[in-house]
């Protein structure tokens, strides 16, 4: 183990030992974001779609778990606006939005036309409500959750659904065809 490891185990199980219980069957970790107001607090999604909420100061637990996702959780992102709102993308095809005092997600947003996973969201670094994902179908959807949680206000597709050009397309509009796309 490496200086600054955290070792954690689970609590509220059935205890063999009265003093600790190792975790067995353990996912592993995919992603952590830390909380930039509560610089202690840091949340981890793991490959089973379960999210944790730990902190450095209690490195041998988990202060929260959080369960949503069915599949990997890709990224996870605090809100940089408000302490405890975060955002999690997964293999499951969606975003979900979470406070972190319920252990339930409070929104999950999955476009219609959507067959793919989600590999990465960001909140905007100006405005508390909107946030991008980028899809492995080559799309990328911006979030204004003052307008709309059920469709993203704006779509851009990729050349050929892989690397190049973007081309910004209505919510209601199917993805330009390949070659076709103004970047």
């Amino acid at each position: 183990m490496c200086a600054g490891d955290v070792q954690l185990k689970l609590v509220n199980a059935v205890k063999d030992d009265p003093e600790e219980t190792s975790l067995s069957g353990l996912a592993g970790g995919c992603c952590f974001d830390f909380n930039r107001v509560s610089e202690h607090l840091f949340i981890v999604g793991t490959e089973e779609g379960k999210i944790h909420k730990c902190s450095k100061a209690y490195s041998g637990q988990y202060l929260e778990t959080y369960v949503g996702h069915h599949l990997a959780v890709y990224t996870i992102r605090w809100n940089p606006f408000h302490a405890g709102v975060f955002i999690s993308c997964s293999a499951d095809w969606t975003v979900k939005l979470w406070n972190q005092k319920d252990q339930q997600a409070a929104w999950s947003f999955h476009s219609v036309d959507l067959a793919d996973v989600v590999h990465d969201i960001a909140w905007s670094p100006t405005n508390a409500t909107v946030f991008a994902s980028v899809t492995g179908d080559g799309r990328i959807e911006i979030w204004d959750l003052q307008h709309s949680t059920i469709d993203p206000v704006i779509r851009a597709f990729s050349a050929g659904g892989g690397a190049g050009a973007a081309a910004a397309a209505p919510t209601n509009t199917p993805p330009p065809p390949p070659g076709k796309a103004r970047g």
